[in-house]
């Protein structure tokens, strides 16, 4: 299967590292010294004991590599913009485009079921026109993405989860897309892949881990277990956690059986998520579609949402302050 994995940063860099092992044709779209690092010495993966070096071919052109059979988008919800016209060179008729962003995605308005609440109006929902006019909606997957990763230097990723690593996919639509042969593809790199009976459902259990762990550990500047180690943030963890249960409820997914914000709470890792690197870093930070996004929807159903409001304020204002989002 020839795979283009679209930006080879940490998870993306994780996925063409374990991809690559096995009988597939592995491209990734990287810049900068990431890319001459990859170009040089290949795309290097720790994770526990184990060193894997692949060589992938390395470009920042996506014309030069033509029509792929999958390609996984792994860049950063914030700078998905960029993205659908360079995906264009890179489909073709049989093509499937998996996308892996964390919050809450631009396609989850596409092919949604009629009997759900009308979602708010978010700027990211606009990314839909762009998108469409490159790939059909029956031929996109929505992916969420369990895995600790990190770029330690240009060329490296460093996996804080061995053995723990998981990939949901589900088609975004109505369509021709069987979704199982995608993850038999991940299953086989050594990475978990579960079914997914519905993918927006997929999306509101793993955004109420990151409105909530994710969100506490960037405010506090600390890896996400502190809210497990702090009885002060563990009260707010659990807070904001029911209030984005009701949120999710109210917009047609009722998980309060299957999760119990205590239960959530002893599962925080001791890492630091991808939203409190990005802080420290100095890059574009997904604060948009991890905090703001629930809030809207919240907004948008009439729930009273004050912990997550209260925690959306803050992250804001720190992301502002450094100009890292607008």
């Amino acid at each position: 299967m020839r795979i283009c994995i679209y930006g080879a940063g940490a998870g993306g860099g994780h996925f063409a590292a374990r991809l690559a092992q096995g009988e597939h044709q592995v491209s990734v779209i990287a810049r900068g010294d990431h890319l001459v690092a990859i170009r040089e010495n290949g795309l290097t993966l720790l994770s526990g004991e184990e060193r894997l070096v692949a060589r992938p071919v390395a470009t920042d052109d996506p014309a030069s590599l033509g029509p792929q059979d999958l390609v996984i988008v792994t860049v950063k919800a914030t700078a998905l913009a960029g993205v659908a016209e360079g995906l264009k060179p890179l489909v073709g008729e049989r093509t499937r485009v998996l996308f892996t962003q964390n919050g809450m995605p631009w396609w989850y308005p596409v092919g949604s079921p009629e009997n759900l609440a009308t979602p708010p109006e978010l700027p990211s929902f606009r990314l839909a026109q762009p998108f469409l006019a490159a790939v059909p909606a029956e031929h996109i997957l929505g992916g969420l993405v369990y895995s600790a990763n990190e770029v330690r230097e240009p060329g490296v990723v460093f996996n804080n989860s061995p053995g723990a690593n998981r990939v949901d996919i589900g088609a975004i639509a109505a369509g021709d897309t069987d979704a199982e042969p995608y993850r038999e593809v991940f299953r086989r790199a050594g990475i978990a892949s579960l079914p997914v009976a519905d993918i927006r459902e997929a999306i509101w259990k793993k955004l109420l881990f990151n409105m909530s762990g994710s969100v506490i550990a960037l405010a506090t500047g600390n890896q996400s277990s502190i809210a497990r180690k702090d009885p002060g943030l563990a009260e707010v963890y659990v807070r904001i956690v029911r209030e984005g249960l009701a949120i999710a409820a109210a917009h047609g997914y009722r998980l309060q059986e299957e999760l119990v914000p205590e239960d959530m709470l002893k599962t925080t890792l001791d890492h630091k998520p991808s939203i409190l690197q990005d802080y420290e870093q100095g890059r574009a930070m997904e604060v948009a579609e991890i905090v703001l996004a629930p809030l809207e929807f919240a907004r948008s159903a009439g729930i009273d949402a004050p912990a997550l409001q209260t925690i959306a304020a803050i992250v804001s204002r720190l992301a502002r302050d450094r100009g890292l989002f607008v």
